[in-house]
């Protein structure tokens, strides 16, 4: 299945932004930064808790088996693949008048940043807005932050396929290989002799929650391969002391409302800051 891959175990558990900090520069000092040059290669991806995989939408629980019950014959992919047509060709109709009509592709990314069920998984060049989505909520339990070399998604492989060459490098959202595996999810069939993969993408910097999140993705195409990537650790969070890193996040100007600038989110951080919850000055 197409997963980025099942992560590793952490090995130990982080109590502070200090911390954290100490741990992602050992990580980094371990990485080649060689042709990085200006946008980063180097992504990280903060969730509140442990999952036994990170995997995208379209690829989850809820939405399987809502696949699994679709008359149409297949297997389980192949259903996954109906229901997410069906369903984006839906939200490119009723949604027209919101949405860029001439590029599936920007329909695709909306689609996603709206919350439908996509191939899309989301990463962040920012470690510390990372560390923010490992703290949000749930502070019962550990949260989890994803650091890899977005260069090593694109397998051996691929670099090897004469017909459609793909090379160790984050792709634009403009690549043409990006377009075409985009459009298979709008009814449209990849050119023959087509291999899948999963690929890295950073989308272009527009005023919104995407750049303010530096993020990027990885895209998981229909049938494409888990990847092994050799960079990717796993840094956890006690759940104890994820307050007490919020705090310090909130002083270094990360928080809700700077990771989703919008006004519910301000009223939500005023809130939280000028009530008499514990940790909060």
């Amino acid at each position: 299945m197409a997963y980025i891959v099942t992560p590793p175990p952490p090995r130990k558990l982080l109590t502070s932004l200090s911390g954290f900090l100490d741990a992602n520069k050992k990580w980094l000092k371990s990485q080649s930064t060689e042709d990085e040059g200006f946008l980063g290669q180097f992504w990280y991806r903060g969730v509140n808790q442990r999952f036994p995989n990170e995997s995208p939408g379209v690829y989850r629980d809820l939405f399987t088996k809502r696949a699994g019950r679709l008359t149409t014959k297949g297997d389980t992919e192949e259903k996954r693949l109906r229901l997410e047509r069906e369903m984006l060709s839906q939200f490119r109709v009723a949604g027209a008048s919101h949405l860029n009509r001439e590029s599936l592709t920007e329909i695709y990314f909306m689609a996603q940043h709206h919350g439908m069920p996509t191939r899309l998984l989301d990463w962040s060049t920012n470690p510390l807005a990372a560390l923010f989505f490992a703290c949000e909520n749930k502070d019962d339990l550990d949260g989890m932050v994803y650091a890899m070399d977005a260069r090593k998604v694109i397998p051996s492989l691929a670099m090897k396929d004469a017909k459609h060459k793909l090379y160790p490098g984050v792709m634009t959202m403009r690549n043409s290989f990006v377009n075409q595996a985009i459009h298979q999810s709008f009814w449209q069939e990849l050119p023959p002799g087509t291999n899948p993969h999963v690929l890295p993408i950073r989308p272009e910097f527009i005023p919104g929650r995407v750049t303010q999140q530096s993020s990027c993705f990885t895209l998981h195409m229909h049938r494409a391969n888990p990847v092994k990537n050799e960079s990717l650790i796993t840094l956890a969070v006690a759940g104890k002391k994820k307050a007490k890193i919020r705090d310090e996040l909130h002083r270094l100007n990360i928080n809700a409302f700077t990771i989703y600038p919008s006004l519910d989110r301000l009223s939500q951080v005023l809130t939280e800051r000028w009530e008499t919850s514990k940790g909060t000055p």
